[in-house]
């Protein structure tokens, strides 16, 4: 976190020398896949008090949701970036008897910088069209609720509900390509494809085994992004 407070505030001391045309503020939304492989292991495994207990979620690709804050200048566009990530993986059996559940709730915060260099830049009536290569990294927030549940129709009080909270750090990296489409002075259409790398992966522990989240896969996303000009 003090690394980046001070990359922003490196940010706006560069502006305030008059190097930044503009102060962005970005928000996208997208799609992610993730790698998960440890964790995918883990629930595979894990042995549960009934028999037929099936995975019925294996840790699939959801929303994903970016916000970017940054400062461009000439062909250059640098700041700061907060990125939110879910999934589940869920094993058990649901039945008219009751009910035997084993599941892990899987949230990461990515905080980072990233920096972008704009390839080109036509101009199409009105609007522009600017492609850029973009690199991304930083430091991704694991958390984790886990939650073992059974329920029997006929025993109410047989029943129980473990849970238990953890949390653990990757660092990544994410080289991606995308496209601005400016509307106007003041906002742009924003389109980017990337793939996130989780490079480190620090070990996570839980009552029941040690394992790794790996947030590693391909990503798609679109949005907005919104201009102040510094200069005139």
């Amino acid at each position: 976190m003090k690394k980046v407070l001070l990359f922003i505030a490196l940010l706006f001391f560069f502006g305030r020398l008059g190097q930044a045309q503009s102060l962005t503020v970005e928000y996208n939304i997208g799609h992610g896949s993730y790698q998960m492989s440890d964790m995918e292991d883990f629930l595979n495994k894990m042995e549960l008090p009934v028999s037929n207990a099936q995975v019925t979620d294996n840790f699939p690709g959801y929303v994903t949701q970016d916000t970017r804050v940054g400062l461009e200048w000439s062909r250059h566009h640098a700041g700061v970036l907060f990125n939110y990530m879910n999934t589940a993986g869920k094993k058990g059996i649901t039945d008219y008897s009751g009910s035997c559940n084993f599941e892990l709730r899987n949230k990461g915060y990515k905080l980072g910088a990233f920096y972008r260099f704009r390839l080109v830049k036509e101009e199409i009536s009105i609007f522009t069209f600017e492609p850029y290569i973009q690199l991304s990294t930083g430091v991704v927030l694991n958390k984790v609720h886990e939650a073992n549940r059974l329920f029997i129709e006929s025993v109410p009080t047989a029943g129980y509900l473990q849970e238990g909270h953890f949390s653990s750090k990757n660092f990544f990296v994410e080289p991606a390509f995308g496209i601005k489409f400016g509307l106007c002075r003041h906002v742009a259409l924003n389109v980017n494809i990337a793939y996130e790398w989780d490079a480190v992966k620090q070990n996570l522990k839980s009552r029941y085994s040690d394992f790794k989240m790996d947030w590693s896969g391909y990503r798609a996303q679109a949005g907005l992004i919104f201009y102040l000009n510094l200069k005139k």
